[in-house]
């Protein structure tokens, strides 16, 4: 039966890729998008695109690639972790492979997921060699030569302070040694920063945010005390920009208020604001939330605020529900 049901969900999933594929001709907007005038960072937000080496996850993922590349053309390409289905080297090669032939833009900035740290379902995972196979390819990916899951990137004068699940738990370990370069990552952001707005990057949402609870339901951190010190760590500066995925709560709108607490964008303690990106390969799971494949965000950054554009890359479309401005101290 369980077999039936896979079989069931496949062709499912590859009718859904199909009309998306052929609606994305009928209905998408295929002239570039205008840089507006000030920006001074443009980047295309996505999450969980749970890459395989399966074609119908393939059509699904390339024209939002192509979307980025051709009309949106952003200064930065950010997943924010779960880039992989399983996190073996196939996931990997057919994520890269993706990106080598449809995305051209320069700057890539990857994060390591929980999906990406389990490599096969059937065995007992393996945090050691999943760990290995990400930083191969998310080196190669990024132009970097990073020895860790955590580490720190400088773009268009920006800071990118990227942090990195520590084991292979659903929620989200982080070490004494990953929270104490945190303090110095921080302190050493804010001075080159001058103000600007610093971006961390983690695939994990905060406990207690964006409708979820503590460890218990497996969305956030794996441990309130772990939690509490990166958020206090973050909150000591001004203008923190805290981007997540794992959730796969879509993008918020009218319809979304039927799920208690859920929100895309909201202030955590005093000076952060936290982005808890839709999942690109399955949509939504709340209802009325942006729920088809391809979902993300378009950043733009200026000096006194950032604007957040829902677009569906995959359709080639701004969602014109979600627009959020999030103005700048």
């Amino acid at each position: 039966m369980e077999k039936v049901l896979d079989v069931l969900k496949i062709a499912a999933s590859i009718v859904t890729a199909v009309c998306t594929a052929l609606g994305s001709l009928a209905f998408g907007n295929h002239s570039a998008l205008t840089r507006p005038a000030g920006a001074r960072l443009t980047a295309a937000l996505i999450a969980d695109t749970h890459m395989t080496d399966a074609f119908y996850r393939k059509m699904i993922f390339k024209p939002g690639l192509k979307d980025m590349s051709k009309r949106v053309n952003p200064d930065l390409f950010v997943c924010a972790g779960d880039s992989t289905d399983n996190g073996n080297e196939t996931n990997w090669e057919a994520f890269k492979e993706m990106l080598d032939k449809y995305l051209t833009v320069e700057n890539k900035i990857i994060t390591l997921g929980n999906h990406d740290t389990w490599m096969d379902y059937d065995s007992e995972h393996e945090y050691g060699p999943a760990k290995d196979l990400y930083l191969k390819y998310a080196n190669q990916i990024m132009g970097t030569g990073f020895d860790s899951v955590y580490f720190t990137r400088e773009i268009n004068g920006y800071s990118f302070v990227i942090m990195g699940p520590e084991d292979t738990r659903v929620s989200e370990t982080v070490s004494e040694q990953q929270i104490a370069w945190l303090r110095g990552a921080m302190a050493d952001a804010a001075e080159k920063s001058q103000g600007k707005p610093i971006f961390v990057i983690n695939h994990n949402p905060f406990n207690f945010t964006h409708g979820i609870g503590d460890n218990e339901n497996r969305n956030g951190f794996n441990s309130n005390e772990e939690c509490d010190a990166v958020r206090e760590i973050l909150d000591r500066y001004e203008n923190v920009i805290y981007i997540s995925g794992h959730t796969h709560f879509g993008l918020d709108s009218e319809g979304s208020k039927e799920a208690p607490g859920f929100t895309t964008v909201e202030k955590v303690g005093n000076n952060i604001t936290s982005i808890n990106l839709p999942c690109y390969e399955y949509g939504s799971f709340v209802t009325g939330g942006d729920d088809f494949f391809g979902p993300g965000i378009v950043m733009t950054v200026f000096d006194d605020r950032i604007e957040l554009q829902g677009r569906n890359f995959l359709l080639g479309v701004n969602l014109e529900d979600f627009f959020i401005t999030v103005p700048l101290t």
